[in-house]
């Protein structure tokens, strides 16, 4: 075989090998510049167990919450992708001492779409990539669950993969038309919101992409941010862990509060999450 088949050939390798990992750049609650091919579609599941704590509503909650969200993203093209986010929660509350409230209910609806109209492939696993999102968060009209209104969200995401690095930063805006004085749920209050997100992965294994590769597994470091027009500011940050197979996923996270400066809902005490991808 010829030097130049040769290299064609090892290139080849290089792209099947990395055409799942280059999926997989994608932290638990940080948006990734990625997106499933055209007409596949991508399920992920996760569970989040929330505890709260210093709620300054009158009825001085403690509140835990468990929420499964489910996600559906479609590829309409290559570089465009339609989601749809229905997120169901378990909330526990207990309000001066009397006995625990427990409900379950939907959460608003996330409708969206994601565009990349910039990628710049380094080589057959390197790659940046610039994409636009934007949609609309759709009342479940699920009593308290609900916030009632139609709030449109418009955002951008940067991803930068480099060898067994990635980094993806996010920035969202999302404009409340309605919304409760006093909530539980991040940015679901009557102000704008800004969700600002960063992630760092780190593919432990394998070091170096083959033929052989079937899955990959990844640390993680995110920093999630949210930003309140009434001044309310809070991060949440911490590990997890990422493995991913060429038609699933697993992942595990746990958040603390790094910084919180929030007055009309309550504080963030420990965030973990759990989550299952599937690619069809």
């Amino acid at each position: 075989m010829s030097r130049s088949a040769c290299a064609i050939a090892a290139a080849m390798v290089a792209v099947a090998g990395a055409s799942v990992p280059v999926m997989a750049q994608e932290a638990t609650h940080t948006p990734a510049a990625t997106q499933p091919a055209a007409g596949r579609l991508y399920m992920r599941q996760k569970v989040q167990y929330v505890s709260f704590g210093d709620d300054p509503s009158p009825e001085a909650r403690d509140i835990t919450k468990v929420v499964s969200t489910t996600t559906l993203t479609y590829g309409l093209r290559r570089d465009t992708s339609l989601s749809l986010e229905v997120p169901m929660a378990y909330a526990a509350e207990v309000a001066h001492g009397r006995h625990a409230t427990r409900r379950f209910g939907v959460n608003d609806i996330s409708l969206s779409i994601k565009h990349r109209p910039w990628q710049l492939d380094l080589n057959p696993v390197d790659s940046l990539r610039l994409a636009v999102v934007g949609g609309v968060e759709v009342p479940s009209g699920d009593g308290d669950f609900s916030s009632h209104s139609f709030d449109p969200f418009v955002g951008a995401v940067f991803t930068a993969i480099l060898g067994r690095h990635g980094v993806n930063q996010s920035i969202v805006y999302k404009f409340n038309t309605g919304g409760d004085a006093f909530n539980t749920r991040a940015g679901d209050g009557p102000d704008d919101a800004v969700r600002f997100d960063t992630s760092y992965l780190f593919r432990l294994s394998p070091v170096e992409y083959s033929a052989a590769s079937e899955a990959a597994t990844y640390v993680t470091l995110e920093a999630n941010g949210l930003y309140e027009t009434n001044g309310d500011v809070e991060v949440i940050a911490g590990p997890g862990i990422l493995y991913e197979a060429r038609t699933f996923a697993l992942e595990a996270t746990i958040g603390l509060p790094m910084v919180q400066e929030v007055r009309e809902r309550p504080e963030v005490d420990l965030v973990v999450t759990l989550g299952l991808r599937i690619l069809f």
